[in-house]
């Protein structure tokens, strides 16, 4: 099986390598995404949060997407 692999902005921490693995993302609430990171060299893991600025859909908005969404064809 092919491996593929993204470059990533992401060091190290521990180490200062670049050679790091992204092993799994969450999402928290809708401004916040917690990132796993692997190191290849140290074997070191560590987390990192990115966030957004996108503002949390209301009600009606979310009700309606979901209901004209499921119209299209």
């Amino acid at each position: 099986m092919a491996s593929v692999s993204i470059p990533y902005d992401e060091k190290c921490p521990r180490c200062g390598s670049g050679a790091v693995h992204l092993e799994w993302h969450e999402r928290v609430n809708p401004q916040e995404v917690q990132e796993l990171w692997h190191c290849w060299d140290c074997k070191n893991e560590f987390v990192t949060v990115a966030t957004s600025d996108e503002k949390k859909p209301s009600v009606t908005e979310k009700i309606t997407e979901q209901f004209f969404t499921s119209l299209l064809i």
